[in-house]
């Protein structure tokens, strides 16, 4: 019995060591690495799809559309552009629920979202460059994860959000 335990040990960082890239709409960090793994790709369209519905009013829905273009542009821009180095991800936390209940009530009663969290996730932006995103994610009616890119439009569903502690449960590390 002891051996097995030993083996198990052993091996389980192996194991969590080789788990893939989260991807899908159906957990919140999948739908975090979607949305950067589009990036990576330049393809505006798997962005797009990725990104919550309109849900700031009237003028922040406009600011919305004008970022969702201007980010569009961008990344169609990239696809044609020799000198873009693609980023990758170097790590995916697992998500968290905010430390305050306000942005999971206010997300819930405003909005019927039944999800509210984070993901941390560590990307190498240029050779040796390290940097961490925090993603917003909502899980909406459809039982779908979808990224929040704008929290200056949506305060109340982001309540804290870049205050909260640093992420530390990796879900997700390259080799």
């Amino acid at each position: 019995m002891k051996t097995l335990l030993l083996l198990f040990a052993l091996f389980l960082p192996a194991i969590l060591g080789a788990a893939e890239l989260p991807s899908g709409q159906n957990t919140p960090e999948g739908v975090a690495c979607d949305a950067i793994m589009a990036y990576i790709r330049s393809d505006s369209a798997a962005w797009l799809a990725t990104l919550v519905r309109p849900i700031y009013g009237e003028e922040g829905n406009r600011q919305y559309e004008e970022f969702k273009k201007q980010m569009v542009a961008d990344t169609d821009q990239r696809k044609v552009d020799p000198t873009f180095k693609p980023p990758r991800i170097v790590r995916c936390f697992k998500a968290r629920e905010f430390s305050l209940n306000g942005p999971g009530s206010a997300a819930y009663a405003f909005f019927e979202f039944t999800g509210n969290m984070f993901v941390d996730v560590i990307v190498e932006t240029t050779q040796g460059k390290i940097q961490c995103f925090r993603y917003h994610v909502l899980l909406d009616k459809d039982k779908k994860w979808y990224f929040e890119p704008r929290p200056d439009l949506s305060q109340l569903l982001s309540m804290g959000l870049n205050g909260e502690a640093d992420s530390t449960e990796v879900l997700y590390e390259s080799k």
